[in-house]
C-alpha cells in the first residue's frame, strides 16, 4: 500500500528538488526521505526521480504521479479537517481568502475585531485576485473567501455583503484639465490604468461601463495593467493616467488632495463584495463564527 508519509515525502522533494531541503521541511532525516521514496518506487514500479549527483529532478514517471499525488494528500487533508468537526475538535486557527480590495482596506480591521473579542483564535489571511481565491476555497484550501464578484452557484454558496463604489480618480494636474463630470469621448483619450485580469473591480467596471454604452475596455487607451489597487494608487499619484478603483483604496489621498474624484457618467459604479464557502464543504465552528461576524 502507498503510506502517506511517502506521498509527502514525493511532494517535498518534487517541490524543492533537493534531499536536504526536503528533509527539512518535513522534519525527517535526509536518509528516511530517500528510504520512503524508493518503498514508492518499488511499489509503483517505476522511477520516479532522477537522483544525479547533486542535481534532482522528476521522470516523466514522476511527472504523471504529481497531480495524483497532490489530490491524495489534500484529500487526506480535508478528511481529516471534516472528521476533527465531527468529534467537535476546535484547533483554533482558520484560513481566510481575500481578493485584493477586501483583503488589503476591509478583512484586517475585521480580523482585528474578531480576534480580540476571541483571545485563542489565529487567523491566517490570503490575499490574491477573486479568481484566485475562488479556486483555493473550491480546492478546499481555504474555507471562505471575501471577492469583488460572485461565485458559480453550483460549487459555492455567496453571500452578498458590504457595498462599495468604484470611481474614476487622477492626478489633480490631470483632474483640472478634464470635464467633470466626464464624458466616455473623452475618457477614451486619456491614458487609462487597469487592473489584471481575475481582478472584480476589473469585472464589475468592465460591466458597468457596458451597460452605460461603452462598446468595450479595448476601446480605452489602456497604458497599464496592474495586479493591485495600491499599484495603481501609486501610478496615479505619479500622473502616470487615470483608473476606476474602490473608493475604499482611494480614501486617504482624496481627502489629502493627492488624488482626484472625477465623476463618471451616471455617476459611481454601485456593487458589493461576497462573502463564499464551498457548497460540499461543512464550515468549522470557527468559519461559522467568522462568516457571521463579517455578515453583521
Amino acid at each position: 500500500m502507498i503510506e502517506m508519509r511517502q506521498i509527502q515525502v514525493f511532494l517535498a522533494v518534487s517541490e524543492l528538488l533537493n534531499f536536504s531541503r526536503a528533509a527539512e521541511k518535513i522534519h525527517l532525516t535526509q536518509p528516511t526521505v530517500s528510504g520512503h521514496l524508493k518503498t514508492l518506487e518499488r511499489y509503483l514500479k517505476v522511477q520516479l526521480v532522477e537522483r544525479g549527483g547533486k542535481e534532482v529532478r522528476l521522470t516523466p514517471a514522476g511527472e504523471l504521479f504529481h497531480p495524483f499525488a497532490q489530490r491524495i494528500f489534500t484529500l487526506q487533508e480535508r478528511a481529516r479537517r471534516e472528521m476533527s468537526l465531527y468529534t467537535g475538535a476546535e484547533r483554533g486557527s482558520l484560513e481566510i481568502g481575500g481578493s485584493n480590495t477586501p483583503g488589503q482596506y476591509i478583512l484586517p480591521k475585521m480580523i482585528g475585531l474578531f480576534t480580540a473579542r476571541h483571545k485563542q483564535v489565529k487567523i491566517t489571511l490570503k490575499i490574491g485576485d477573486s479568481n484566485a481565491i475562488i479556486t483555493q476555497v473550491a480546492d478546499g484550501k481555504l474555507e471562505l473567501g471575501l471577492v469583488g464578484t460572485p461565485a458559480p452557484e453550483t460549487e459555492f454558496i455567496s453571500k452578498k455583503c458590504l457595498g462599495d463604489e468604484l470611481i474614476l480618480i487622477a492626478n489633480p494636474k490631470t483632474a483640472a484639465k478634464l470635464s467633470n463630470p466626464i464624458d466616455f469621448n473623452e475618457l477614451k483619450r486619456l491614458p487609462f490604468i487597469i487592473r489584471e485580469k481575475g481582478s472584480g473591480t476589473r469585472q464589475a467596471m468592465q460591466s458597468a461601463l457596458q451597460k452605460r454604452g461603452l462598446e468595450s475596455l479595448d476601446t480605452l487607451n489602456l497604458v497599464a495593467e496592474m495586479g493591485s489597487a495600491e499599484a495603481i494608487r501609486q501610478a496615479l499619484k505619479s500622473d502616470l493616467g487615470v483608473a476606476i478603483v474602490s473608493s475604499l483604496s482611494v480614501a486617504e489621498d482624496l481627502e489629502s488632495g493627492k488624488l482626484t474624484k472625477i465623476m463618471l457618467p451616471e455617476g459611481p459604479i454601485q456593487r458589493h463584495f461576497y462573502l463564499i464557502s464551498n457548497r460540499d464543504r461543512r464550515l468549522s465552528p470557527l468559519a461559522e463564527a467568522l462568516s457571521q461576524f463579517i455578515l453583521s
